[in-house]
């Protein structure tokens, strides 16, 4: 059994966009045991690690600094408890358009209605297919998985995934630890389809005069899907690019009364309701739009097609573009289905300042006095944008009119450092992120119970109409993900309450620190950049002075070092911008960095 490790393996022919991918190292495993024998390698210990399925949701913006392991695990069984109770078990690399026939054959219902979608069996369990009424949560019993902490094989019910629209447990939490092998779904037995509700196949059982049988369905589903959607061995795609919103009640009637159209919508929940991305893609004016290469396909318009030798920045854009038509015409913000893989990173400082800001109210020194912009100082928080997301890092009190200055349209979560009012002041301005769902807030403990207490409001039972909605969710120091990227908490001391701060990639971002251990100091190895807080020259009992931080920098040796957490007593930008060592400057409100991926 011998393994072979490919070094900057070209991934385009594993994908279906065709636009060129690559990944610095790539293997293939047929069986848990050579699954095992690659975990025990140094390239797996070592690298980041990236599970290619059918790489029909994936968009490489660059190459993959890591590891891309592909399943070939094959094989299909079937288990037949009693007459109503049917398991079939099928490897996580069985094509999954083949497994839909599989079933089809032997008149095995459940699965008919998603006939035709791109990918593979694992990833259907990661991320929880689904297609004209059916998502596979509907029928997966149960995923077996390798733990890659243990080494050890695991199973997982249905209720253990934590299913969601277009998400599982596998996309977070259990994100890089837990690699599926196989997935056991519980099938109807019988011949005739029993999932019609949705429109199209109402129709069909019209036409037709009888309820359809699984193969009629499957086929009219795939006559559906080929009249609308590009055949990806032509033109390239990833399918459905975006998800379809899911709202509230209120904010529906809101945004049909404020467009001044009949937004059609469906019920999905109480108080909720899903909305179409393609009617609103459609009815924004996008339909046929094209960037470069790329175009929003005519057909449908929640495909983004690759027309002409697309480059994954012509992707990138596009879809920027199309989430901005909507968000003008509409009032929301689409979110991918696409996962992009993105290494490279944008910073925006949104506030580089103290508790009291700069100007400091009353004062009239130097700096308190100064004319450059660089010297006025918000409550500090950062903007990290990354595989194609945007995270906030501390809500500060200045939040809303940070928002307002960076243009900030969406939030895919919240970072909150410690519970001090001028990191969580803007709590309250998070209200317009939370319109098409609760938003993540990923806290430490004492965080969560502050927040409880300090916006109980926000946590009743039936809440007030319009109060944000978040969900908490309490963290400890251990790496994390969010929609697949890595977050790793550092613990420092704030004085003597311990806080954290966050590494994101070859990023760090840690502010009210005045002590960090020699474990947590190893965490802020290898950076690109570093912004850290600086109060100032003087000794303070819970920040580091500008020497402090210029010794931890010294100590860690990024790249690039930004200090953060500026008083007035810091003196104007330009001045102390001219005393710091050559890779070491003042961050300022409005800063972008960008850190590009090797």
């Amino acid at each position: 059994m011998d393994i072979q490790f490919e070094e900057h393996k070209d991934l385009t022919s594993l994908t279906t966009f065709g636009i060129p991918a690559r990944a610095r190292w790539y293997a293939e495993y047929s069986s848990e045991a050579e699954l095992l024998k690659i975990s025990r390698s140094e390239i797996f210990i070592n690298n980041e690690i990236l599970n290619l399925g059918g790489g029909s949701n994936l968009l490489f913006i660059d190459e993959f600094d890591g590891l891309v392991l592909h399943s070939r695990i094959e094989g299909i069984k079937r288990y037949d408890k009693d007459p109503d109770n049917v398991y079939v078990i099928a490897g996580a690399g069985v094509n999954w358009d083949e497994f839909v026939d599989w079933c089809v054959a032997r008149q095995l219902g459940g699965v008919e209605n998603m006939a035709g979608i791109p990918g593979c069996v694992g990833a259907s369990a990661v991320q929880n297919v689904g297609a004209y009424g059916v998502e596979a949560k509907d029928v997966i019993y149960s995923v077996e998985c390798f733990d890659t902490l243990t080494r050890k094989p695991c199973r997982f019910t249905n209720r253990e995934c934590r299913f969601g629209y277009r998400d599982s447990f596998f996309k977070h939490e259990g994100k890089d630890r837990y690699i599926v092998l196989r997935v056991c779904f519980r099938m109807i037995p019988g011949n005739e389809a029993t999932n019609l509700e949705y429109g199209p196949l109402r129709e069909f059982k019209e036409k037709l005069g009888h309820t359809p049988t699984l193969r009629e369905t499957a086929e009219e589903i795939r006559r559906i899907r080929n009249g609308k959607l590009p055949d990806w061995h032509e033109i390239g795609s990833a399918g459905s690019f975006f998800k379809n919103p899911v709202i509230s009640r209120p904010h529906w009637e809101d945004i049909c009364a404020r467009s001044g159209m009949d937004i059609p919508a469906h019920d999905v929940g109480e108080h909720l309701k899903k909305l179409s991305a393609a009617w609103l893609i459609d009815h924004a004016g996008m339909k046929g739009h094209r960037v470069g290469g790329a175009q929003v396909w005519e057909k449908q318009p929640l495909v983004l097609a690759n027309v002409d030798h697309a480059t994954a920045a012509d992707v990138a854009v596009l879809a920027n573009e199309v989430r901005s038509a909507v968000r003008r015409r509409f009032y929301i913000d689409l979110l991918p289905e696409v996962n992009y893989i993105d290494t490279s990173i944008k910073v925006t400082v949104l506030g580089s300042g103290t508790s009291k800001g700069v100007p400091e109210v009353g004062c009239e020194c130097e700096v308190c006095r100064s004319t450059d912009p660089r010297d006025k100082r918000r409550r500090a928080s950062v903007l990290v944008q990354t595989h194609g997301m945007n995270l906030l890092i501390d809500a500060s009190a200045d939040f809303r009119r940070q928002a307002l200055d960076a243009h900030i349209y969406n939030l895919d979560a919240v970072l909150i450092t410690h519970v001090h009012y001028d990191h969580i002041g803007g709590i309250e301005d998070l209200r317009p992120f939370c319109a098409t769902g609760d938003l993540p807030l990923y806290v430490r403990k004492d965080v969560d119970t502050d927040l409880r207490e300090r916006l109980a409001y926000c946590f009743k039972e039936h809440p007030y109409p319009g109060v944000p909605k978040f969900d908490l969710r309490v963290i400890d120091n251990y790496p994390f993900h969010i929609n697949g990227l890595k977050i790793t908490p550092i613990e420092v001391l704030h004085g003597s309450k311990p806080i954290f701060g966050y590494r994101i990639g070859n990023f760090a971002y840690v502010t009210d620190c005045k002590h960090i251990s020699e474990i947590e100091k190893e965490k802020l190895e290898g950076l690109d950049v570093l912004i850290v807080n600086a109060l100032r020259d003087r000794d303070h009992f819970a920040h580091f002075t500008i020497q402090e931080a210029l010794d931890l920098i010294a100590e860690v040796k990024p790249g690039t070092a930004y200090l953060t957490h500026l008083n007035h007593e810091a003196d104007t930008h330009e001045l102390f911008d001219k005393r710091l060592p050559e890779n070491v400057h003042p961050a300022y409100d409005g800063l972008v960095i960008e850190i590009n991926s090797k």
